[in-house]
């Protein structure tokens, strides 16, 4: 399976008045345990340029990736990285009728104008307009998947800790947006990709091993480090809970949880 894992630093965390800096990026082949590219986009440094078409190329080329993987990994992507670079994506020129990276058109008129070329390669429907996430079926969020599994988010460095991967990171999210306005590129985009290589780490842990998430009661963490459940994820990369983990069934009389019930009581 080709999986793309991706990660993005932006100028804050509001989707409406901030924006991404950079891009970090991997394309991975599950199949033969191979790296098939590693790269960093600046889209700063592209929008700065003032070359439209080299902006334009620069989101065709996140837009291609996107495209040819059958597995998008982005840790919180579902809820920040996507809907940041659905933004960008879908961002026009300055002139009227120059189009967007997914085939929209900016025009005079109401609505949108899809390109046919768009409509025949993804089947969107005019009617819906070009702002519909074409990939949102491949995401691989495992932020997401702690929510829905056990009830609370993780974070991607507790999540590593709790995999025993190794993490070793120069920075943290503060002062990526301090070095965005520093303009001290080498720094950031060496932050970012720091954090997509953990995140594929954590992805090859979960393909091979499978991905143990601490359990929690009402929205907490419990303090006993061995009430966790196992993700194991299939040829499709869809999750499923691991039957032989812990066992953790309030009803099971072998787990640890089970409730107790005196039977001599009337």
């Amino acid at each position: 399976m080709i999986v793309l894992v991706l990660d993005i630093e932006t100028t804050g965390l509001s989707q409406e008045n901030d924006s991404i800096t950079v891009i970090g990026t991997i394309v991975y082949d599950s199949r033969t345990h191979t790296t098939i590219s590693e790269k960093c986009f600046n889209v700063v440094v592209a929008q700065e340029s003032l070359n439209a078409q080299a902006l334009l190329q620069m989101k065709k080329e996140v837009a291609t990736l996107l495209d040819e993987a059958e597995c998008v990994v982005a840790f919180n992507g579902i809820t920040f990285d996507m809907p940041f670079i659905m933004k960008w994506l879908q961002a026009q020129g300055p002139a009227q009728g120059t189009p967007d990276a997914l085939g929209k058109r900016k025009t005079r008129e109401a609505g949108a104008d899809i390109a046919p070329e768009h409509i025949a390669r993804t089947g969107a429907d005019v009617s819906e307009g070009a702002d519909k996430d074409r990939w949102s079926h491949k995401y691989l969020d495992f932020c997401q998947l702690s929510k829905e599994y056990t009830g609370a988010y993780i974070s991607l460095h507790n999540a590593c800790l709790k995999n025993k991967i190794q993490v070793a990171k120069n920075g943290s999210g503060v002062m990526a947006i301090q070095w965005a306005k520093d303009k001290e590129w080498e720094l950031l985009e060496s932050y970012c990709m720091q954090d997509v290589v953990v995140l594929l780490a954590l992805t090859k842990h979960a393909i091979d091993c499978g991905l143990t998430l601490p359990l929690s009661r009402y929205g907490r963490r419990t303090k006993n480090t061995d009430d966790s459940i196992v993700l194991r994820f299939d040829a499709a990369m869809k999750p499923f809970v691991d039957n032989a983990g812990p066992a953790w069934c309030i009803f099971d009389p072998a787990s640890p949880r089970v409730l107790a019930f005196d039977t001599n009581t009337p």
